[in-house]
């Protein structure tokens, strides 16, 4: 009997002892993106997007100058971007060693940090899945990493396949007509998105007009090309067991790169998987989904009328975009103009650029900017309220 217990105390220790990531770090979530530390042949600690739907490692071309990275020029994103190979490198988190020789490609990211709000070095996904196991604990921002086999198998486990080195899933979506459409979508972490329609099958079902009120405006992706982006809602999105209801999305009008692939449905971004707790497995094609804390927020729409993004010194916050027929065109508010401050708090010294955008989805509520343009500082109060 005693051998029996010893044996049984044997394989739990050894079950707990595979469970236990070989790395485990903070993570930073700005706005909607994952934020990693990483060094690059022995670098210092850079700032890396982690996001499962990018199937190369890139590198800002300024970070690969300074760190005298050897590089050759390559052809990126079909043909959009340009950009250099850099041959034989070590990534490291801390002192873990993911891997050695991984390809990393340079390129410019000035164009997103502008958008998002804040500098970064790189972005890092398929990578980093094809050698290890990855856990993102939102609840504790923990992100963790495991031998393939060994994390544990905590939530739903969703079947995924890889299309492009990008995780797929199948889902179902009902319009707000009615109408229900199967589709399969890219999961992608690197998204600020909920759920975005690619523009072949936005075309196919007429998305547009079963999305009931809309509004549009521009996206930029690694390209620095802006495409048109329309927003709308559904009356649910449903994978798995998982279902969302009156769930606002995007619908996309590109004409290249991943927004446009005719055989993949679209996009599950950040808004959404940020709620889940996941494990991707790659070996096995399950990504493994436990619900958070997060997981009853509400989803936010646009409530201003207006789109933010950086000055290209990104000393200061500009009004990016005024949409037709909101509060923010009614009050007078111009595109490239400065947002100065908002409800009494300085941009960027005192509120980050996330938090003005936090600031601006409070259906309800006022906000209060001030704002130059044409060389004046003019203070309007915004009352704010869904576009959708």
């Amino acid at each position: 009997m005693k051998k029996i217990a010893l044996v049984i105390a044997c394989l739990s220790s050894s079950f707990a002892f595979a469970q236990t990531p070989t790395k485990s770090i903070p993570f930073e979530l700005f706005g909607d993106h994952i934020i990693i530390q990483l060094s690059v042949d022995g670098s210092e600690p850079l700032d890396f997007i982690f996001d499962s739907g990018d199937g190369i490692t890139v590198i800002d071309e300024e970070i690969a100058e300074q760190l005298h990275l050897v590089k050759e020029k390559v052809v990126l994103n079909q043909g959009t971007v340009t950009g250099a190979l850099i041959k034989h490198n070590k990534l490291e988190i801390g002192d873990y060693l993911l891997e050695k020789n991984i390809k990393v490609y340079s390129t410019d990211l000035d164009h997103l940090e502008i958008s998002l709000g804040r500098d970064f070095d790189g972005i890092i996904g398929y990578d980093l899945l094809h050698h290890h196991a990855v856990r993102i604990d939102y609840d504790n921002m923990k992100f963790e990493i495991y031998e393939h086999g060994q994390h544990p198998k905590k939530g739903e486990p969703i079947p995924f396949k890889l299309n492009t080195a990008i995780p797929t899933i199948e889902g179902n979506v009902v319009l707000n007509n009615g109408e229900p459409h199967p589709g399969t979508f890219f999961v992608m972490t690197g998204a600020g998105t909920t759920l975005d329609f690619n523009s072949p099958y936005a075309k196919k079902y007429d998305v547009i007009h079963k999305t009931g009120e809309h509004y549009f405006y521009y996206v930029k992706s690694i390209s620095q090309d802006e495409t048109k982006h329309y927003e709308g809602m559904v009356k649910s999105f449903t994978f798995g067991k998982q279902k969302l209801d009156d769930l606002p999305i995007g619908i996309s009008q590109a004409k290249s790169g991943t927004q446009a692939h005719e055989k993949v449905s679209g996009i599950l971004g950040n808004k959404i998987l940020s709620r889940y707790n996941m494990i991707f497995d790659l070996p096995a094609k399950l990504i493994y989904m436990e619900k958070n804390k997060n997981f009853d927020d509400h989803f936010t729409v646009n409530c201003s009328g207006i789109d933010i993004q950086l000055s290209k010194d990104k000393m200061k916050v500009l009004i990016h975009q005024v949409f037709e027929g909101s509060v923010a065109e009614a009050v007078g508010i111009q595109v490239n103009a400065e947002l100065v401050s908002i409800n009494g708090k300085a941009a960027l010294s005192e509120i980050d650029f996330p938090g003005i955008q936090k600031a601006l989805v409070q259906p309800g509520k006022t906000a209060k900017l001030v704002v130059n343009q044409n060389g004046e500082e003019k203070s309007v109060n915004l009352a704010l309220q869904p576009l959708l």
